[in-house]
């Protein structure tokens, strides 16, 4: 343990399954620079609120397909009407449920453990381990996070360097998704009540689970268009939450908004920004350099 380190810091909770170089033991020595930059194939944080959060996010979304498929499409009468919304709801939660697993099990940019950096450079003092420039420390997961922006209990999982960009596209997918469920349920509704069409027994009349649906797209749609934009906008200004709410002064060199988000979907615009099947390619281990 490095001096100065608690012993109790020691037991600090970390990921309980991650396929990463092991680190051997003894005191902390330099690792070669591929080992700095090489990802976990599988990583999972054990924090059981997270662990909750992010089971009851696949149970909504779930969830609600289910109710949409029952009370809305099947019942409905025009067979391309009930397809054409029915796969594109089902594409947008798909896509929606990747990208969550992605930023789930994806490891967000952890500085090894008992890696070591030149003389004088920072150390954190709870896992001992370099603090690269634009690291913080946290502490549901145990670890430094390259560039962290927040923990996020619905991901259960930092969204720091390497898996922003899976996190975007999920606000993105469930946001759509849930303003598809908004429009499908509103619309009928509101045309059938100003129309005189109000029936109790007709399509467009909405039962309870119909009414909690509508409620919780309502929630969803709000939540995550609000982290969507959010995420948008500090990755144009190349500023984490939490470099915005300590007021860290930038010592880095920033870029051009294109270049910023180039940083986080990829060097080339094309498809693979949007698909969370094509893996964040990984960022330079000098990019961020400090400006004196």
């Amino acid at each position: 343990m490095p001096a100065g380190v608690p012993a109790h810091r020691a037991l600090e909770r970390t990921p309980t399954f991650a396929l990463c170089p092991a680190v051997p033991p003894g005191p902390p020595r330099p690792l070669p620079e591929s080992l700095h930059r090489r990802r976990c194939r599988i990583w999972f944080v054990c924090d059981p609120l997270g662990i909750v959060c992010a089971a009851g996010t696949w149970v909504l979304v779930l969830g609600a397909a289910g109710v949409m498929l029952s009370q809305r499409l099947i019942p409905s009468k025009d067979l391309v009407y009930t397809a054409a919304n029915g796969a594109l709801f089902h594409l947008l939660a798909f896509l929606g449920l990747v990208s969550h697993a992605r930023t789930v099990l994806t490891d967000p940019g952890s500085v090894p453990l008992g890696s070591t950096a030149q003389p004088g450079a920072p150390r954190c003092q709870r896992c001992g381990s370099a603090r690269p420039a634009r690291a913080h420390h946290c502490s549901v997961c145990g670890r430094c996070i390259r560039k962290m922006d927040h923990h996020c209990p619905w991901v259960n999982n930092c969204v720091g360097e390497d898996n922003q960009k899976y996190f975007v596209l999920f606000t993105l997918y469930i946001a759509l998704a849930s303003l598809h469920v908004l429009l499908l349920l509103g619309v009928p509704v509101l045309r059938g009540y100003l129309h005189g069409e109000w029936d109790t027994n007709s399509i467009i009349s909405p039962g309870g689970s119909v009414v909690f649906l509508f409620l919780v797209s309502l929630k969803g749609f709000i939540f995550t268009s609000v982290m969507f934009g959010t995420q948008m906008h500090a990755i144009c200004k190349d500023q984490t939450r939490i470099e915005f709410l300590q007021r860290e002064r930038a010592r880095w060199g920033k870029g051009t908004r294109w270049m910023n988000l180039k940083a986080v979907f990829g060097h080339r615009v094309s498809m693979a920004w949007i698909n969370p099947f094509v893996s964040q390619e990984p960022q330079k281990l000098d990019e961020y350099h400090e400006v004196v």
